[in-house]
């Protein structure tokens, strides 16, 4: 038999030998279309990340008939899949040391010399760049890599872009924070090229990783538009505009002009990345995921299109008028005003989101769905809470602000922006990565004792750090004890975290003694049944489960969920689909069917 080539294209190919179209599809090169490719198998596979001599060797014996696609583990699983873990790996290791570890050290140092201002700016904005790049913005990313093929029912577009947007990403963080760090202590001029070169990497990585995403999405040939898809492309944008920004401002004042960035240009680009960037994704993921993953209603579109438009036009607001208030002062009245007006929207935009998700709302939970897991409820409602709290503190800060025409203390604001973003933020990020990795895996997750001591130690010390910094500050210095040791009760909720995640990385996938399926219901796993019934592959695809034709979901995905959660994920009538499968069993069990 003829010996397939790398330049032999994948059209030739399956024109030829039509079974080999499966091993296209499960490596993700055709990607779900029927036009076949007129490109070298070569091609492809760099394209895919993918070994092309596997791939050769993977078609040859499928054409020889010396394997059977429909086994387990017959094919290699394309490299796409792991692309995901390299950025949350490094955003823990981020976390671990520049991040948490770093910020703990620097406040003890403040609690010790009761002061707030007793750290040089430099260092405490060296480490709010790398929790923002590092911890949330890694890990953003990697999750969108994995998440979003699974979304649009497609196959990432490229992972070696994916990857240089990662080593981009790692390069212009390092860069910056070494640099900017050496450049302030030192004055050297020539120490600030460096810091300016990282910038720029990390907007290349950030377009990079932009440019990937859009080409997945096109490429799965999606038509219907889905809010959740309008709150990530806002972040995106978000995201990489901060980026753009700070490169200009940096090359302005601190290359040509030899300063540092005035403060008033600062609070408006992390207002953005607060807000505009890490609170928009998330919200945009959830969006999509916690009906799929609690039980609960899906969020209503016209509310959640409400959200979408107006925290987009209040980030846009606030962000200018917040500049122009403190830059322009004949005009401070004017942006002051505009000011708590985007204020009230902001917080308009998260209530209506709180409220629109109906997780406090018993009545409202899905009723078909009697074992959902709950080990991740607590942290979305604990998440919800303290944006809730952090959101109620902005607006008074606002408003305060609008009346007295005083600015609000550094000590409040601090408890606020530690709030949003360790009681919201990384309380969400914590969470998703406790479902979204083991679900990557196939797996369960390794220890649900260290989820709980996450939990516990992460809002102990998120609450010893929002009350105690400003009590501290402003009433009784003996506070500063409690702040000073709260940044290390994070670390260690952190650390707990980490070695969960990354020993969940770890595992491989398990078969597990189950009992022999009779009777299919709401709490049947959906790699059970086909592994059992391999007849109701057929029935779950028929009823728009397309995801599970692609073996490595089946594998995966399957594994992680019932039938009363696939519902939510496809919204199909539950009662028709247990009947379908019932009947499937039945046949192939040799009963009548009823």
């Amino acid at each position: 038999m003829e010996r397939i080539k790398q330049e032999n294209t994948v059209k030739e190919v399956v024109e030829k030998y039509p079974v080999t179209r499966r091993i296209f599809e499960t490596y993700g090169i055709m990607c779900g279309s029927n036009v076949l490719p007129d490109k070298p198998l070569s091609f492809f596979a760099r394209m895919h990340n993918i070994n092309p001599v596997q791939l050769i060797d993977d078609l040859q014996k499928l054409i020889n008939g010396k394997v059977d696609t429909t086994a387990e583990g017959a094919i290699t699983k394309p490299q796409t899949e792991h692309v995901y873990e390299i950025f949350v790996k490094t955003a823990i290791i981020i976390v671990l040391s520049t991040g948490c570890l770093y910020g703990a050290s620097l406040l003890a140092y403040t609690a010790f010399r009761n002061s707030l201002s007793s750290v040089a700016w430099i260092l405490t904005e060296t480490h709010g760049d790398t929790q923002v790049y590092g911890w949330v913005g890694l890990f953003i990313m990697g999750i969108s890599y994995f998440a979003l093929p699974k979304f649009w029912n497609s196959m990432l577009y490229s992972s070696p872009l994916a990857y240089k947007s990662f080593f981009l990403m790692v390069l212009g963080m390092l860069l910056s924070f070494v640099f900017k760090t050496i450049a302030y202590y030192t004055g050297l001029y020539f120490l600030k090229i460096p810091v300016l070169i990282g910038s720029i990497l990390q907007v290349a990585s950030i377009a990079i990783f932009m440019y990937v995403t859009c080409r997945t999405y096109f490429s799965s040939g999606k038509e219907k538009y889905e809010v959740y898809e309008g709150f990530l492309l806002s972040s995106y944008l978000w995201f990489i505009l901060q980026a753009i920004a700070f490169v200009a401002l940096y090359f302005h004042f601190a290359i040509v002009g030899n300063t540092p960035i005035p403060e008033v240009f600062k609070n408006p680009i992390r207002h953005i990345q607060i807000m505009g960037f890490a609170c928009m994704v998330i919200i945009g993921i959830f969006t999509k995921t916690l009906p799929i993953f609690l039980g609960i209603q899906e969020p209503n579109k016209k509310i959640s299109t409400y959200v979408l438009y107006i925290l987009n036009i209040s980030i846009a607001v606030r962000t200018i008028s917040g500049f122009y208030r403190e830059y322009t002062d004949n005009l401070y009245g004017f942006f002051n005003a505009v000011f708590l007006i985007a204020g009230i929207l902001e917080t308009i935009g998260v209530f209506l989101f709180i409220y629109s998700l109906n997780l406090f709302d018993s009545k409202k939970a899905v009723k078909n769905n009697p074992n959902l897991p709950t080990g991740f409820r607590k942290y979305i409602r604990a998440a919800l809470i303290w944006l809730f709290v952090s959101e109620s503190a902005l607006l008074s800060f606002t408003i305060y602000e609008t009346l007295s025409g005083e600015q609000t203390s550094h000590a409040l604001f601090g408890a606020y922006r530690h709030a949003i973003f360790i009681g919201f933020i990384s309380m969400m990020i914590l969470g998703c990565a406790s479902k979204m990795i083991p679900l990557s895996k196939g797996v369960k997750l390794c220890s649900t004792k260290l989820l709980n001591a996450t939990f516990v130690l992460i809002n102990i010390g998120c609450v010893f750090r929002v009350v105690a910094q400003p009590v501290s500050e402003h009433l009784y210095p003996q506070f500063y004890a409690f702040m000073g040791i709260s940044g290390f009760i994070e670390y260690a909720a952190m650390f707990c975290f980490a070695i969960n995640a990354w020993k969940t990385m770890q595992l491989d996938v398990e078969e597990e003694s189950t009992e022999q399926i009779t009777v299919a219901t709401a709490s049947t796993n959906v790699y059970q049944l086909i592994k059992q019934y391999p007849q109701t592959l057929d029935i779950l695809i028929g009823f728009g489960f397309k995801q599970l034709k692609n073996p490595i979901l089946r594998n995966t995905l399957a594994r992680t969920i019932s039938l009363g959660q696939a519902v939510q994920i496809v919204p199909v009538n539950l009662e028709d689909l247990l009947k379908e499968v019932n009947n499937a069993i039945k046949k192939c069990v040799g009963l009548k069917v009823a």
